[in-house]
């Protein structure tokens, strides 16, 4: 079982200027505790610990004639959501920039997990489903290591979770870290015409151990359509999404 914290608070997107790099979440941070409770036991009879949160972006409000429109201009396009949607892929270019922090005064093997969000969907691998970005380290203690997970890998996460929600058969397949959409041709023919960008996602830590380890993480943003929330401005009651478990075909 994911165990899943409280969102909190986001850091409102500092203006929204195209070309101009801002904050759209700011040292946010995801922690896993010595009282945290193993999620599961893998079949080794290892117990593994996971905790998540998910985060949202602060997106401007399409009008109700606009939503019509993207509602409009989904016909006949064979598209796995009901409409096209507001936040397109590149109208938001993220990059994530994160610290993972081993607190304990013992060494620990942590992975760091990131899973994308849309307008219409977020993907919530099982335990023991690959993440659409995973890293792992070796922790020693009170060590900190420090990571980007650039522009082009945050568009490889929208690619990915648009292609397996058109119908892709193995989920793992196309998320695993090392297969990239534009170049495996098995699942070529699921990335859908219109990709929607993301407007959220999904971060966490899994440990091998009971362990104090913390995940600060920080989204920039640049904005290239007028989706991003400007501070004082109006804001998109975003819609629920509905959670995508992975498609694993069964092992022979």
């Amino acid at each position: 079982m994911r165990v899943q914290l409280a969102a909190g608070l986001v850091a409102s997107l500092l203006g929204a200027c195209v070309e101009e790099q801002r904050y759209a979440v700011e040292n946010e941070a995801v922690a896993l505790t010595a009282d945290t409770e193993p999620a599961f036991i893998n079949d080794d009879d290892d117990e593994i610990f996971i905790v998540t949160r998910d985060f949202e972006l602060q997106v401007t409000p399409p009008a109700a004639a606009r939503l019509a429109q993207l509602t409009g201009g989904a016909q006949g396009k064979d598209l796995p959501f009901p409409r096209l949607p507001w936040v397109a892929l590149h109208d938001l270019e993220l990059q994530l920039d994160y610290t993972l922090a081993n607190q304990g005064d013992t060494a620990v093997t942590a992975s760091i997990m990131l899973n994308g969000r849309n307008e219409f969907h977020l993907y919530t691998p099982g335990p023991e489903d690959f993440s659409q970005y995973e890293q792992r380290f070796l922790l020693e203690p009170k060590q900190r290591v420090h990571g980007t997970v650039t522009e082009l890998e945050m568009d490889e996460i929208a690619i990915d979770l648009a292609t397996v929600v058109n119908g892709a058969p193995n989920s793992n397949e196309v998320v695993q870290f090392t297969s990239q959409s534009g170049n495996d041709t098995r699942n070529r023919q699921y990335v859908p015409k219109v990709i929607p960008g993301l407007v959220g996602l999904s971060a966490g830590i899994m440990t091998n151990a009971a362990a104090d380890v913390v995940l600060e993480i920080s989204v920039r943003v640049q904005d290239h359509g007028g989706r991003a929330a400007a501070r004082g401005q109006k804001r998109w009651q975003l819609p629920d999404p509905t959670p995508f478990v992975p498609v694993v075909p069964e092992e022979e």
